[in-house]
């Protein structure tokens, strides 16, 4: 029954696809917006399937039984549930509910929590089924995966197959945002704060551009709050470069040396504690958590500037050559090691074949290349498990992929595969004969030469 649900809940929204303004995206049809929202939910069922499997359910069904709990509850128990959000002494109830933890606890986890709440929101809808919660999250990819689109077509020169792939086909980007997970709250996210920025650059109706960027900082901040932080210094600077867009690169540089500066004085001197002490805990976390691909002999951090950048090298190891197909224990491992060699091999291609005279980039690519080079080294720096590596990469890793394909040459590496075209034998008959010989000072027989 709930698989039939499923299926009138598609059709419901493949109807209003093709029937709401909503869904114009200029060089995309209403059915083929249809097929990748099809592809988003096959990808979902594939997430649930091997976690259930291969992960003993991990976090996915975790959330689930949590949500499902939540919902199921609620009414029976309103004022225990209200009491307990607004952080109220509550008395537990004898029956079996959804049990809050201590301030401390749930500030710490506020992702995992919001997560919940925002799935037992969807009970009436869903009933607990994984495969209907999964319809939800497919619809929360696909206005990601077209905001990205909408943003790509707008900032870089790509053929069209290629900002459609980089948009809504990339393997490991579509799989980690397709289930019920915290990752395609922070797909979505970023896409809404990409998406007002570009639109703050071209000056389009600033009450809802404001708008839309409250959502998306409200969205990130109670999903993954500490990205918040990497955002603040890009978005500072990309702002600053609308008014002064010459130096760029000095620009980034002493606004993120001004902002560090600043945060670490503030947190010493109000909190007492040191910037380099929060890392080192987080880290900490990250070591002690349990699981078959942590990676071995992890160099523990120190409080301080040395430490920190004797690791840099080490993190960008990690998060862009792990795991190493010598290391792969399983299968689901050696396709994460296929991924980061596909990405690294993008990156040696696109170089090697560079188109040669690139128009200078929108302002919006610098600020996605600051973001995602901070994002990759706090990746890198704190998480030793290359599960949670490959998890967290995935979107900072389709986000650059798309801006690498911007700089390969398409034109002229087809050009090379595609042997010249034979003249008709008829064609030669018919055709008046051409001068052989022209003069090497005819500027007109020389661009002919050329061509």
């Amino acid at each position: 029954m709930s698989y039939l649900l499923l299926v009138i809940y598609i059709m419901a929204f493949g109807w209003w696809i093709k029937s709401t303004k909503t869904f114009q995206t200029p060089g995309l049809s209403r059915n083929f917006i249809c097929f990748i929202f099809l592809s988003k939910v096959m990808a979902g069922l594939l997430y649930g399937l091997i976690h259930y499997n291969y992960f003993k359910g991990g976090d996915t069904f975790l959330y689930l039984d949590e949500s499902t709990l939540l919902g199921s509850t609620f009414l029976s128990h309103p004022t225990y549930y209200l009491n307990s959000l607004f952080g109220w002494e509550v008395i537990l109830p004898n029956t079996r509910v959804f049990t809050y933890p201590s301030s401390t606890i749930f500030w710490k986890d506020l992702g995992t929590y919001s997560l919940v709440h925002i799935h037992a929101l969807l009970y009436p809808f869903t009933f607990g089924h994984y495969h209907l919660h999964i319809f939800f999250i497919a619809i929360i990819g696909l206005f990601a995966s077209l905001n990205f689109y909408n943003v790509f077509r707008q900032i870089l020169d790509l053929p069209k197959i290629a900002l459609i792939a980089c948009c809504f086909f990339l393997p490991s980007l579509t799989f980690w945002t397709a289930g019920l997970h915290k990752d395609v709250y922070v797909y979505f996210g970023l896409s809404l704060f990409l998406l007002s920025l570009l639109e703050f650059q071209q000056k389009k109706q600033l009450f809802r551009t404001t708008l839309k960027l409250c959502t998306a900082i409200l969205i990130i901040g109670i999903i993954r709050h500490y990205l918040l932080v990497l955002l603040l210094p890009a978005t500072l600077a990309y702002l600053s470069t609308l008014y002064y867009s010459k130096r760029i690169l000095i620009t980034y540089l002493m606004i993120y040396s001004l902002l560090i500066s600043t945060v670490f004085m503030l947190i010493k001197f109000i909190f007492g504690i040191e910037l380099f002490e929060i890392l080192v805990h987080q880290q900490t976390a990250f070591l002690a958590e349990t699981g078959g691909s942590s990676i071995q002999n992890v160099t523990p951090l120190k409080p301080t500037i040395k430490s920190i950048l004797r690791m840099i090298p080490v993190a960008f190891v990690n998060v862009l050559g792990r795991p190493f197909l010598w290391e792969c224990k399983d299968f689901l491992q050696v396709l994460a090691s296929f991924e980061i060699l596909s990405f690294l091999g993008l990156i040696a291609t696109s170089l090697s074949f560079k188109k040669e005279s690139i128009k200078s980039p929108n302002l919006l690519v610098h600020f996605i290349v600051a973001y995602s080079i901070t994002n990759l080294l706090l990746v890198g720096l704190l998480v030793s498990n290359i599960g949670t590596i490959a998890r967290y990469r995935a979107i900072t890793l389709g986000i650059l992929s798309a801006l690498l394909t911007h700089i390969f040459d398409f034109h002229k590496v087809y050009s090379k595969k595609s042997p010249p075209a034979k003249p008709h034998l008829s064609s030669l008959e018919s055709s008046p004969p051409k001068n052989t010989n022209p003069s090497p000072f005819s500027k007109k027989n020389n661009a002919k030469l050329l061509q």
